[in-house]
């Protein structure tokens, strides 16, 4: 993250539920699952699990407020702390019901009340992870807030709908402004709550706003810089100013090489997922123009290496092009570019790490 070459390419796995429980079943892994590891829904992950595919990254998240009762509803949904539902769709877990969608004023969003980031039960156990993580192995930690990510996408994804987020910051920029303005301020104080207690063990602190698709941005820079920009600034800085040591992993999908100088001027430290066949996402253009400035997390290929209609020998082909593009002088994180998928077939899970492991050895010499 230094940009300097570390003994090998260091690895991390973002992963479905589906596709964890196939490679854990492969591999004929048993252990107990005491490690959440969840990005897009609830799950945990064994060590032994994490030792074989020779991860080198562990995970601190903050706890949902004890307070918090999970309703069920009769149309199969649950509700979250922050106040959207949703309901497993197959091997997904998708949001149907948004609390903001009927919002017209500014108002109704400034009266929405948010969870309380100080109630102390958001912590229990939390601490004394991190320092376990921090002084007695050798991995990486990284902290997974407990609230938004980030100001676009809780909005979009999660509180508003996409459409009609999109629509808003066109159409009726003032309440799409409050309902950013509204989701920052909850992001600084859950941030603020996570590092005054665990700051100090974490080397990394996961942030994000998907800000692209596969073949461009979901809105133009102009909109990006004028509307979102300063709001990324706020949170990074708060971050780095809060624990100045830790590094800021920001995940966006897509095609959002036309933000990265943006990226890297809001204070972000490492870009994740790295997704190669989306546009203007070539890897050695990216290493050339950007890679003494951010660090990559991710780039390996799920739509097409990761499947089951590609060859054993294009996902080695697929690893040794993301190692020779983004690994010299450092840089590089080797993972997924996103979870690995349902159908991502458990053998090639698990040759991706083995192959991984070996062709990664510096100096890179592919």
């Amino acid at each position: 993250m230094n940009h300097e070459e570390p003994d090998r390419v260091p690895l991390d796995i973002w992963t479905t539920p589906a596709a964890y429980v196939k490679t854990r079943d492969y591999l004929g892994i048993t252990a107990d699952e005491n490690q959440e590891w969840g990005i897009m829904a609830p799950l945990q992950i064994s060590e032994e699990f994490l030792e074989r595919l020779h991860i080198d990254f562990r995970r601190v998240y903050m706890n949902p407020a004890s307070s918090f009762e999970m309703k069920t509803y009769p149309d199969g949904t649950t509700d979250s702390e922050m106040g959207f539902r949703g309901k497993w769709m197959g091997p997904y877990w998708e949001v149907t019901h948004f609390p903001w969608a009927e919002f017209t004023e500014v108002e109704q969003v400034e009266d929405y009340e948010w969870p309380d980031p100080d109630d102390s039960s958001r912590m229990d156990g939390v601490v004394e992870w991190a320092r376990h993580l921090h002084e007695d192995t050798n991995y990486a930690v990284v902290g997974m807030v407990g609230g938004p990510w980030g100001v676009f996408e809780i909005c979009s994804h999660y509180l508003r709908g996409f459409q009609k987020f999109l629509l808003d910051m066109s159409m009726r920029p003032k309440l799409a402004d409050a309902m950013m303005k509204k989701a920052l301020e909850h992001a600084l104080d859950m941030n603020r709550v996570f590092l005054e207690s665990a700051g100090e063990y974490l080397d990394i602190v996961q942030t994000g706003d998907d800000l692209g698709h596969q073949h461009g941005l979901l809105m133009s820079p102009k909109m990006y810089r004028e509307k979102i920009k300063h709001m990324h600034k706020k949170i990074h800085r708060d971050i780095h100013k809060r624990s100045p040591h830790v590094k800021i992993l920001y995940h966006s999908c897509g095609a959002v090489e036309p933000l990265i100088e943006d990226l890297i001027d809001v204070e972000v430290d490492i870009l994740n997922p790295i997704q190669p066949l989306a546009k203007g996402m070539d890897s050695y253009e990216l290493k050339e123009r950007y890679g003494d400035r951010i660090a990559f997390h991710g780039g390996i290929d799920l739509q097409h290496a990761m499947t089951p209609q590609s060859t054993m020998e294009e996902l080695r082909v697929e690893i040794d092009t993301r190692i020779k593009a983004l690994a010299p002088n450092g840089g590089y994180i080797l993972a997924p570019a996103h979870n690995l998928q349902p159908e991502s077939p458990p053998e090639k899970v698990v040759e991706m790490y083995d192959y991984a492991l070996k062709r990664g050895m510096y100096p890179i010499n592919i």
